[in-house]
């Protein structure tokens, strides 16, 4: 979706033959672009989609429908709230692909990040542009004790909602939550609308259905993906190996790079991304080695225990899915990047001696065109759901 870390380059577009046998050639009649038996191998790496989302670690709710039923009225509730005015849906917008159109967030204080989509987040490892969660349910109950963001804690919103007949209804099958102490009760507030925000996967795009004509040698159903995009996916795929961050279905490794973007967010001031999200999740109570671990399971546990900080971890942000990026701008972790084009544009004239001292081999000038630009740009928009999706 938000687009970020994504190392750009270019492949020739010298006509490929591929033999006439091959079941998967990737022509079309009218198309003047063709791909190779490895170029068709990595797009069958990118799907299919959707993928199944995994169970969110720690939390017992996860996958339970009566759970993602509360999870969502919560989802929408500003008095989640300090002040009664803010809800997870004001930061994280429907039209805009569950982020914001705004350059950064401003919830009770103005946030010096960008806010990332939700869509797909079921099958994030790390949590936040930081990782600074290990959980969906930990990075749900996080915003709403930050000042800067819902600006509650937990006596006020565990009164709020006691009080509600609905909650207590919902819950009653399963818990007295008059027996539960505030936090346990908010936590699992907390888990329940993690297990709605599970279910928020984004649809088939254009790319998808390019894939399985692929796949399925439909030659007629190959013609619609424009060339422009074919180009852009070939660039992608080239040698600047942006599938390397950016791979599988989700287009995304779930990891954590530093490609060079600022970490200055005001004199004096710097937002340090993964070192301090690494310091962030190791304090959090409700990390996953925490007692509110509902399912104790030691394949969830042993990220948390084994995450190592190190100087490295300065500057580097998880890398986002692609998905829907088109109704995600402005991109990049503090929003810096208003369009597709200014992110393809940044990385193709990258400068080296921007980056930091840790910073990603792979990230080079390149000598893209402007031709060559607009293609991967028409590739990138691919990835998103259009109206009549």
């Amino acid at each position: 979706m938000v687009v970020s870390a994504t190392v750009f380059g270019v492949l020739g577009f010298q006509s490929l033959a591929i033999a006439q046998d091959n079941p998967l050639d990737g022509r079309s009649q009218d198309s003047t672009v063709t791909l190779t038996p490895t170029e068709i191998g990595l797009i069958k790496s990118f799907g299919p989609w959707p993928m199944p989302i995994p169970p969110d670690p720690g939390n017992e709710l996860s996958g339970l429908a009566w759970a993602e039923a509360l999870g969502r009225q919560l989802f929408h509730d500003t008095d989640l709230s300090g002040g009664r005015d803010l809800s997870c849906a004001s930061c994280h917008v429907s039209e805009f692909g569950l982020a914001e159109n705004l350059k950064t967030s401003k919830g009770a204080k103005q946030h010096v990040r960008n806010s990332q989509s939700l869509l797909n987040a079921g099958l994030q490892h790390w949590f936040g542009w930081d990782g600074g969660a290990d959980s969906l349910w930990a990075a749900s109950l996080r915003p709403m004790l930050s000042d800067i963001e819902m600006n509650a804690d937990i006596p006020v919103v565990a009164k709020r909602y006691r009080a509600k007949p609905v909650i207590k209804q919902s819950l009653a099958h399963y818990t007295d939550i008059d027996e539960l102490s505030d936090e346990a009760f908010v936590v699992l507030l907390s888990k329940a609308i993690a297990a709605h925000t599970r279910t928020l996967v984004s649809g088939i795009t254009p790319f998808d259905r390019y894939r399985q004509a692929l796949l399925d040698n439909d030659k007629d159903s190959q013609a619609n993906y424009p060339d422009a995009a074919k180009r852009g996916l070939k660039i992608f795929m080239g040698e600047a190996n942006c599938h390397v961050c950016h791979f599988g279905a989700d287009f995304s490794n779930g990891e954590f790079h530093d490609t060079g973007r600022p970490f200055f967010t005001d004199v004096g001031q710097i937002d340090s991304g993964r070192y301090s999200g690494i310091k962030r999740v190791r304090q959090d109570p409700y990390n996953l080695l925490g007692r509110y671990n509902g399912t104790q399971q030691d394949t969830e546990r042993r990220k948390t225990q084994t995450v190592k900080l190190g100087q490295g971890n300065f500057g580097q942000w998880r890398t986002p899915s692609l998905r829907n990026l088109a109704l995600t701008a402005p991109y990049t972790h503090d929003g810096s990047l208003p369009t597709l084009r200014s992110v393809v544009d940044a990385y193709a004239d990258i400068d080296p001696a921007r980056l930091h001292s840790q910073g990603e081999s792979l990230l080079k000038p390149l000598d893209l065109d402007d031709a060559a630009r607009e293609d991967l740009v028409q590739f990138l928009e691919s990835l998103s759901e259009t109206v009549s999706d």
